[in-house]
């Protein structure tokens, strides 16, 4: 092999960017870093990565987007819905809402009670805490100091303050802090940003560790597959400019490519469900049938409202000062339009009658029908968040290509619980909206429109609208060795192989109740200390 590193991480997304600095802060650890997509360093995408709301100029682009979708079934009216991923410095941090949720406490408890030793909530606290600097107040929940800033939006649209009024005229609880004891309530998000710049996994962890001459990072750069010698994970296959080379890895391989490339790459390796191997022409390496299974996310649905008093964000005449103003808003003070991640709002409510949040609600101050479009007319939306889904999907392979993306299945609504969960959501969204702190900048329903109000008829109008978070877990989930289908163990070490391990929310034992980005950082930073305690004791044992 060309070249030899103690370790090597795959992705720069959420847990990989943590990952190279942590394993890197040791000068005598040789770390590679392999990211299939571009810099954020170099201009102009350093400019559209700062930019809260850059994300659309960056979606369009194959350069920074895997560009995978979901397969459609008849449940979703066979409907293939779009399924953006990061593929630049950052991953999907660079790209996504920048809105920083933790979960519940009930969610980290369960992945114990389900076997998973040391992942209760009060062992993930702490670990959540040390990358924090949360721009709040000192509480037992938040951390200070940490490379992660955790602030509220710079820019509050009048659109998302209003919205956050009717809601609790609607009867909600003002929430301010949603990693506090309670998360139900609705109030403005924390987000990761530093001074109205988006804080990406890269822009937080990476960017300060890209001098030290131990770390090498490898951008552009394609892994083709996990090479294994004898059972260890040894090396890998990678491809730069159409060039193909190996490295080595002494120590450990870091898999931290995201809920659907991870399993992707993993069953081009040889290790997955052997039927499928074989069906796809792959020598099999270790059979595990839980690689690919298991996929949650969270099946979203929207109710998009007019707003003809414009003070929504859009491009529009009516609103066409504010528009050549905000270059140099945001130039100057980091504030106005282009420092909004849109989703500047949002909470959580419980529709079961239990107390504890089955749905979230995140409000955007614009329409954002297109995640990759700019809009265009002013309007506001509710997106619609099923929490906890009782239906799973599944990652498989298109080919042993692996220029072939994944065939990814979400398998939405597969259990009647799902869809009668958003209804009861979806009629909470519409609730809020209908409050008279919103009368003056409300005017129709623009989807699914107004027409729809019995139990059946909007059942089917959310099944041709419904979405995704871009929340994917559980594709290569944690679990006991009681489990048949764990692909990891507690210390996300793979079953079956030695040297390899996966690092991203791809490990979730069930998907948490709230955005993924936050939780895989926690878990990237328990992670990094296994990997340090692990070498220790292999070298005490040494």
């Amino acid at each position: 092999m060309s070249d030899s590193f103690d370790y090597i991480v795959i992705g720069s997304g959420s847990a990989g960017s943590l990952m190279a600095n942590r394993l890197s802060a040791d000068p005598t650890n040789r770390v590679a870093l392999i990211e299939a997509g571009p810099s954020d360093k170099k201009c102009p995408i350093n400019l559209k990565t700062a930019m809260p709301v850059g994300n659309i100029f960056l979606l369009p682009h194959a350069k920074y987007n895997w560009k995978q979708a979901l397969t459609g079934n008849a449940a979703v009216n066979n409907r293939t819905i779009n399924f953006p991923r990061g593929k630049l410095f950052g991953g999907c941090s660079a790209i996504n809402g920048g809105v920083y949720i933790r979960g519940q406490r009930a969610d980290y408890d369960a992945w114990a009670d389900a076997g998973n030793d040391g992942w209760a909530y009060d062992d993930v606290l702490p670990a959540f805490k040390a990358v924090e600097n949360y721009a709040g107040p000192d509480t037992p929940w938040h951390g200070k100091g940490g490379e992660l800033d955790v602030q509220k939006p710079k820019s509050w649209n009048p659109v998302s303050a209003a919205i956050v009024d009717a809601a609790e005229q609607a009867g909600h609880r003002r929430n301010d802090d949603f990693a506090s004891e309670r998360q139900d309530g609705f109030g403005r998000y924390d987000l990761n940003q530093r001074n109205g710049t988006r804080l990406s996994s890269a822009r937080a962890f990476l960017h300060p560790a890209l001098d030290r001459t131990n770390l090498t990072v490898m951008a552009d750069t394609m892994v083709r597959r996990i090479l294994f010698d004898r059972g260890r994970a040894v090396g890998l296959e990678i491809e730069t400019n159409g060039a193909r080379s190996t490295i080595a890895a002494r120590r450990e391989i870091i898999l931290c490519a995201g809920a659907t490339n991870s399993p992707h790459l993993l069953m081009l390796s040889g290790i997955g469900p052997q039927d499928h191997l074989h069906e796809m022409g792959i020598d099999l390496v270790h059979h595990l049938p839980g690689v690919g299974a298991h996929l949650q996310d969270h099946p979203t649905v929207h109710v998009a409202m007019e707003n003809p008093s414009a003070e929504s964000y859009a491009v529009s005449g009516k609103v066409l000062p504010r528009i050549l103003a905000s270059p140099f808003k945001y130039l100057l003070k980091r504030e106005g339009m282009l420092a909004s991640n849109v989703a500047e709002a949002g909470g959580f409510l419980c529709t079961d009658g239990t107390g504890r949040p089955d749905i979230q609600i995140t409000f955007l101050a614009g329409l954002k029908l297109d995640a990759r479009s700019v809009p265009r007319r002013h309007g506001y939306m509710g997106l619609i968040q099923l929490l906890r889904p009782k239906s799973s999907g599944s990652v498989r392979l298109a080919s042993n290509r692996p220029e072939d993306k994944p065939v990814i299945d979400p398998n939405f609504f597969a259990d009647p619980y799902d869809m009668q969960t958003l209804i009861a959501g979806f009629r909470a969204c519409r609730h809020i909206f209908a409050q008279p702190a919103l009368a003056a900048m409300t005017g129709a329903e623009i989807e699914p429109g107004a027409q729809h109000q019995s139990d059946a008829e909007i059942d089917a109008a959310l099944r041709q609208i419904v979405n995704t978070a871009y929340h994917p877990t559980g594709t290569c989930k944690m679990g006991p060795d009681s489990d048949p289908m764990a692909v990891v163990d507690n210390r996300l070490r793979v079953r079956g192989v030695s040297g390899l391990r996966i690092v991203d929310a791809s490990v979730m034992p069930d998907i948490i109740s709230g955005n993924t980005s936050a939780p895989t950082m926690m878990i990237a930073q328990r992670a990094a200390q296994f990997i340090l305690q692990d070498a220790v004791t292999s070298n005490i044992a040494a």
